[in-house]
């Protein structure tokens, strides 16, 4: 696995939103993106049309699938409590792109919504890639100097 930068946002319907910066670790072969928010892991698997979402910390362990116009079953444990409940993820809206994922999607417990997501990645490896190779060029025509 690579290192990438990564911006995302994930905000929901209350108006709350979580903007992270950061450095991920990314596998282009398998599609596997891993990085830190806050004190939450988050690991991010595209295959096919379909992403998969790991959410995990001291608190809680979320797995989300997402498949465009479709409701998955899905798991979110709350480890303090001791509880596991399923939920039901309904995907309004899911861009995948090279370097881009959308998802706008809605949670559901016992057939009630309880939240509206918007979802947002933005993969900067060319920025990465493109500065390691200039201060490397510039490293040599520097010492050619």
């Amino acid at each position: 696995m690579k290192k990438v930068k990564i911006y995302s946002v994930l905000s929901n319907s209350d108006n709350e939103t979580t903007t992270i910066e950061a450095l991920a670790e990314y596998d282009k072969k398998n599609k596997i993106i891993k990085y830190t928010d806050e004190d939450t892991s988050v690991e991010i698997e595209i295959k096919n049309k379909t992403v998969t979402m790991k959410r995990k910390n001291e608190e809680f362990n979320m797995v989300l699938k997402f498949s465009l116009n479709e409701k998955e079953r899905c798991k979110y444990e709350v480890v303090s409590l001791g509880l596991n409940m399923d939920i039901d993820v309904y995907t309004k809206k899911l861009e995948i792109e090279e370097n881009r994922i959308y998802i706008n999607y809605e949670l559901y417990n016992d057939n009630k919504i309880f939240g509206v997501f918007e979802y947002k990645l933005l993969l900067m490896e060319w920025f990465y890639e493109y500065k390691r190779k200039y201060k490397r060029n510039n490293r040599k025509s520097i010492k050619n100097s």
